[in-house]
């Protein structure tokens, strides 16, 4: 049978697709987690992974085997916080947070000073990942809890909503419309809107305000990070939408680009906490939702 340490190595390198930074992981040298792979596919009698010069890939039996490993972790990680009675202050407690890029860590700073106050031995564990692949995670097991930016309704997830962030527009600061304080969505018209990755109802707001606006929607660059497309803005590639607390804590200390709130229908995001309905740790994610919510709305505009 194979070993629990076994099935953490496997999946740590389908979590990484590398050797080096799996073993890194797991804290343990890359010959070591090498080795016990191979004996992993020699018990299993299957090849699981693919080793190349150029790079490493998970054969369709290695990401089955590796999402059932996620689930089986899951469960005795769940054991254990059972064995903790829920007590987040366990000395071992930890907490693994898949985020995505455009919500992690400006969400999480404005919240870390509370957090650490109220759960100071609680390891919190983040992760980014990209967004298609964080509800599957969180399922598999690879996940705790979860930051979406929108609301989840799933029979198998319980969720929180954090709060509600409008997105403003941000554009070069020798811009014609940067001496308003607040702008109409009229006053994009002909202008090109940087856009960036978000979920399907996201998009789906921003392309309707750009419509209304008359504005063309660039959409070449989704899936680009939040400076980055700060700093197309500043090079004069466009204007863009971006977060309120992104704004908050990266462009009000920009002097390259400004921020403007819109004075009607901005496009706005439902910052969304969720885990398993039958996580024996539910109280605990439902505190950390609450500390979460207080310390980060409501969020308003933000002006010059």
């Amino acid at each position: 049978m194979p070993t629990l340490q076994q099935l953490r190595y496997l999946v740590a390198v389908a979590d990484t697709l590398s050797f080096s930074r799996a073993a890194e992981m797991c804290r343990v040298t890359q010959p070591t987690l090498s080795m016990q792979l191979r004996e992993l596919e020699a018990r299993l009698g299957a090849r699981l992974v693919e080793r190349t010069r150029a790079r490493v890939l998970m054969t369709p039996v290695g990401e089955a085997v590796a999402r059932r490993a996620r689930a089986v972790m899951a469960e005795i990680d769940d054991m254990r916080e059972i064995a903790r009675r829920d007590d987040p202050e366990a000395p071992q407690a930890a907490l693994r947070l898949g985020v995505v890029q455009t919500v992690g860590a400006y969400v999480l700073s404005v919240a870390m000073p509370a957090l650490r106050r109220t759960f100071p031995r609680l390891r919190l564990q983040v992760r980014e990942e990209r967004f298609d692949m964080l509800l599957r995670q969180l399922l598999d097991g690879a996940h705790d809890a979860i930051l979406l930016p929108e609301a989840v309704e799933r029979p198998d997830l319980e969720s929180r909503l954090l709060a509600v962030e409008p997105l403003q527009v941000v554009l070069p600061a020798d811009h014609r419309l940067s001496a308003r304080p607040l702008l109409r969505p009229a006053d994009l018209a002909g202008e090109t809107v940087l856009t960036m990755e978000g979920s399907p109802d996201l998009q789906a707001q921003v392309t309707r305000f750009c419509t209304l606006a008359g504005a063309a929607q660039a959409r070449d660059y989704e899936g680009t990070t939040l400076d980055t497309l700060r700093q197309m803005v500043a090079a004069g590639m466009g204007l863009s939408l971006l977060p309120t607390l992104y704004i908050r804590s990266e462009v009000m200390r920009e002097q390259l680009v400004v921020a403007r709130p819109l004075a009607t229908d901005a496009p706005t995001r439902a910052l969304t906490m969720a885990w398993r309905r039958d996580t024996p740790r539910a109280r605990t994610h439902a505190a950390l939702a609450a500390l979460l919510s207080e310390n980060l709305g409501p969020i308003p505009g933000i002006g010059g």
